[in-house]
């Protein structure tokens, strides 16, 4: 399968408007340290497309149809390409936690059908294996281990940590790869996002690769970040950006 990372931003994206901040005026200088709010993309061996969150709008870069669109939570920054997207013209089901649903994608969801799912469930796409994962968030939200043909990936955003259940459960899969919420920069603590540490040591445990996404501009900026990581994990642990595909 290949992981196809559309957006790598947190709520703001990156620059900010308006802001300031070295992270963002890095951004407006250096096309590639731009971010999009979260998107992915898990293209399968027979070549078709599931998305997981919505935090863009993605017509431009994934036109084509879906087996599925995998939610992780309600947040705006999450589920913000829904707006546009629940027009296409082709029915499309949304999997996705019932806790704080969109009023709008439940009432008025045009071609996108919401079936809600919950942590435990497993689900079917083309050669896909899903299983819904259980983070620590604000609101109910999902993590999602995907497998195909005995190699596994984990995506883990929106989460401070990860439940007992979760990281037992992750732990025995042997992960190809484990894409994870690195909102924060170093030494920052907030209950509801991992720092950079704190996602890149989750990833250590559990899989071959990490792969830090669900980037802030309160984050460090994008070269600093990229150097900090590399030196610190010798290779193991990767920053991603917009655009980046990753084989498994």
């Amino acid at each position: 399968m290949i992981v196809y990372f559309i957006g790598t931003g947190g709520s703001e994206g990156i620059p900010a408007h308006l802001c300031t901040c070295e992270t963002c005026e890095e951004a407006r200088k250096l096309g590639f340290a731009q971010r999009k709010p979260s998107t992915l993309a898990i293209v399968t061996k027979n070549k078709r497309a599931i998305l997981i969150d919505v935090g863009t709008d993605i017509r431009d870069v994934l036109n084509v149809p879906l087996e599925g669109i995998l939610l992780t939570h309600w947040h705006h920054d999450h589920i913000y390409g829904l707006y546009k997207l629940r027009w296409m013209a082709r029915k499309t089901t949304l999997y996705g936690p019932r806790g704080n649903a969109d009023w709008l994608m439940i009432h008025d969801p045009k071609n996108i059908q919401v079936r809600f799912i919950k942590a435990g469930d497993v689900l079917e796409m083309d050669s896909l294996k899903i299983t819904a994962l259980k983070l620590n968030h604000q609101i109910e939200t999902l993590g999602y281990l995907i497998e195909e043909d005995n190699k596994s990936v984990a995506v883990l955003y929106d989460t401070k940590g990860l439940p007992d259940e979760t990281f037992e459960l992750l732990k025995k899969k042997g992960l190809r790869l484990a894409v994870v919420d690195s909102t924060y920069g170093p030494g920052v603590d907030d209950p509801y996002h991992n720092n950079v540490d704190e996602a890149a040591e989750i990833g250590l445990e559990l899989a071959q690769r990490t792969v830090l996404s669900h980037i802030s501009h309160k984050n460090l900026p994008f070269l600093e970040l990229d150097e900090y990581v590399r030196k610190k994990y010798d290779g193991k642990v990767l920053v991603a950006y917009d655009g980046m595909l990753f084989y498994v």
